[in-house]
């Protein structure tokens, strides 16, 4: 099965009378993991709108008395045919942006025009012309197994013009088990009453080590960075441990810097629209100074 450390809660636009309700992950058979071709599904809810989601759920708004910025009804989750908030895989534009990371670039408990890529996006469509799509694969959750392994079968079939990369904590791992089922180890998870889990759990905890993030976040940089070595793509964390481990290693006038987490999102707890903005703006600026610096032509974008 694939884990899950905070449940998914959610409420269908169709119905926001209706109480929020638990959506157990369905399994991740080796076939949806590595397909031979397209992208993986995800756990997620597909072809489909909510209001809540997540952390991002009414109780918790309640509890915390409301938001300063958006309230019941100022978020939609809306999720294309494999379970990506993003728009649909086949959409045609001139400007293709692929923004991937965790739950901060999902961007719970914010609408979608507030995220940092869908600001980058603006900007670039203003600075260029032309129609903009921005592919948001970002999964709560996600570890940086997970950012690489969906950027190679993404890059390839989505041929992006800008990518941007939000590493994720360093001791997240994907794991697949002997019954060829897909796992997302987070620390802090608790795995229930499954036994086979919960021996996976003792596993990870016993082998993990700071020494151990650091080699794979360096696997994963680098390989992130030969996939894109020949496009324009620039790169930020949400914990600046991950960058900070491997600083001698990484690009780092491609480095936007961390996406902060000081004001709040509608769940009280992912980053606010006030970071996402600042985000956006430090990648804005690396952005213009890569183009200045010229590059090879497939980096090219202004």
């Amino acid at each position: 099965m694939a884990f899950w450390p905070d449940r998914l809660r959610i409420r269908r636009l169709d119905s926001p009378s209706a109480p929020s309700h638990e959506l157990a992950p369905t399994l991740a058979e080796p076939h949806e993991w590595l397909p031979s071709h397209g992208l993986p599904p995800t756990y997620f809810p597909k072809s489909a709108r909510y209001e809540w989601f997540n952390m991002d759920t009414f109780e918790r708004y309640r509890e915390n008395g409301g938001h300063p910025v958006y309230g019941e009804h100022d978020i939609q989750y809306c999720f294309n045919a494999l379970g990506y908030r993003s728009p649909e895989f086949d959409e045609l534009a001139d400007l293709r942006v692929i923004a991937v990371g965790c739950s901060y670039t999902m961007g719970v408990g914010l609408p979608e025009d507030a995220l940092f890529h869908a600001r980058f996006a603006r900007r670039l469509q203003a600075a260029s012309g032309g129609k903009m799509v921005v592919w948001n694969l970002g999964s709560a959750g996600a570890s940086n197994d997970y950012i690489a392994r969906i950027l190679h079968l993404a890059v390839p079939l989505l041929d992006p013009t800008v990518v941007l990369v939000n590493f994720t904590h360093a001791a997240r791992r994907e794991y697949a088990s002997v019954q060829n089922l897909l796992m997302g180890y987070l620390p802090g998870w608790e795995p229930g009453d499954d036994l086979a889990s919960q021996d996976i759990k003792r596993q990870f905890v016993a082998l993990a080590s700071d020494h151990d993030d650091r080699l794979n976040s360096f696997r994963n940089y680098r390989s992130v960075n030969a996939l894109l070595s020949n496009r324009c793509w620039l790169f930020s964390a949400s914990d600046p441990g991950v960058i900070s481990c491997i600083l001698d290693h990484v690009a780092k006038d491609r480095y936007a810097g961390v996406l902060e987490n000081i004001d709040k999102a509608r769940d009280h707890a992912h980053p606010g629209p006030g970071c996402h903005a600042d985000l956006a703006d430090r990648y804005w600026e690396r952005f213009l100074a890569l183009q200045a610096q010229g590059g090879t032509p497939e980096s090219r974008v202004l």
